[in-house]
């Protein structure tokens, strides 16, 4: 089995930070009291910036897949590998372009690669780790030498205040529901990638990627975040409905969070992060970084008192690292643009270990990921030389 490396990555944040007041001028007010809402969802979560991917004239400027494709090219570009070099491409995101083709092969087609092997992986937040995972195993077997794992989100069109003028599910007062208004203000436009080889990099850190670990909890509660009914089963899918207006009308066409479950997900993910320690997959009091993907700084003090609660050591409060106030929560590719917000302000030093976590509400996933710094291979530079 190949030592596995994530050896560059990449981004791409669309447009100039867009501050709190400013929301209102890309997605427009859906309901009469959603600026209320809006100043509760944020005092809570502590975002003060976010991306998005469209117009204040609510246009598209960047699809999905352009997303993706520019944070590869960039990743791409700072592993100083060329595009015949990529033999594999592993593309998440939560809300593709389209229903079909496949998020990865729309992807491909932006890059404009040369034919390679590709895998798209569907989720919430969780699809980002499950393409990352992928391209990992395939280069730890060796049937790859380089991949590319690449995750995106484009949510600001559809919480465009168009999409909810239809809805007949409005409270007494015209405002929209909190588990409908909440996503609205918390999620932004982005994509992260990562470059995966059976090499180090030879000119700057690489990452040793020692093992990722994904685990469904989806037995043990209904979804917490979903898109496509009005409540949270599937008794009714937006396709059940006899077309597109009666699905809108009903209120299944909008993004929804149950606030009431997100409790369990703080449970679950401790217990994941508890079972692995147990395990002697980590030490935590030897992780040099904690890289966490959370929706808001409350649930980041939720994970910590909850892992005090219980007596179990979360590390140094200042090793738990997110750029969630400033980028906003951009799902499945937060993940990829903290590591390399990281790597890009060389806050990483050689034989510093990481273990990153990424909860997912959509119905209970918890993914972590444990890697070490390395320095720069004296071998690799031998070759390039």
């Amino acid at each position: 089995m190949n030592d596995v490396y994530i050896t560059a990555t990449g981004r791409f944040l669309p447009g100039d930070p867009i501050t709190n007041d400013e929301i209102e001028e890309y997605i427009g007010k859906a309901g009469r009291a959603s600026s209320d809402l809006k100043d509760q969802i944020l005092q809570n979560s502590g975002i003060k910036t976010r991306h998005y991917a469209i117009d204040k004239n609510q246009e598209t400027v960047y699809s999905n897949a352009a997303l993706a494709a520019a944070a590869v090219r960039d990743a791409v570009e700072r592993a100083g590998v060329s595009a015949e070099q990529v033999e594999m491409l592993a593309a998440a995101t939560t809300l593709p372009d389209l229903m079909g083709p496949g998020h990865a092969s729309m992807v491909h087609g932006e890059l404009d690669y040369p034919p390679m092997e590709i895998v798209t992986a569907h989720g919430i937040c969780s699809s980002g780790m499950m393409a990352l995972k992928n391209a990992y195993l395939q280069v730890k077997v060796g049937e790859k030498a380089t991949a590319v794992a690449v995750a995106s989100e484009l949510a600001s069109r559809g919480f465009k205040h168009t999409r909810y003028e239809e809805m007949n599910a409005l409270t007494e007062d015209g405002s929209l529901p909190m588990e409908t208004a909440f996503l609205r203000y918390m999620l932004s436009d982005g994509a992260g990638a990562a470059v995966v080889s059976d090499t180090p990099a030879s000119d700057r850190i690489s990452l040793r990627v020692d093992w990722i670990s994904l685990t469904s909890y989806a037995n043990t509660e209904k979804a917490c975040m979903y898109f496509g009914s009005n409540k949270n089963t599937i008794d009714k899918a937006w396709a059940d409905y006899p077309n597109a207006t009666a699905a809108a009308r009903d209120g299944a066409l909008v993004a929804r969070q149950k606030l009431s479950l997100l409790p369990h997900l703080v449970r679950v993910g401790i217990d994941e992060y508890e079972r692995l320690a147990v395990a002697g997959k980590f030490d935590p009091d030897k992780v040099t970084w904690f890289p966490a993907h959370y929706s808001s700084e409350r649930m980041k003090t939720m994970l910590t008192g909850e892992l005090r609660r219980r007596g179990v050591s979360a590390g140094r409060p200042e090793a738990w690292y997110s750029n969630l106030t400033r980028v906003g929560n951009i799902g499945s590719a937060s993940i990829y643009v903290i590591v390399d917000e990281m790597l890009r302000e060389n806050l990483i030093r050689p034989g510093d270990t990481l273990l990153c976590m990424v909860p997912e509400s959509g119905r209970f996933a918890i993914s972590f990921m444990h890697l070490t710094a390395v320095a720069p291979s004296e071998s690799a530079a031998k070759e390039t030389a």
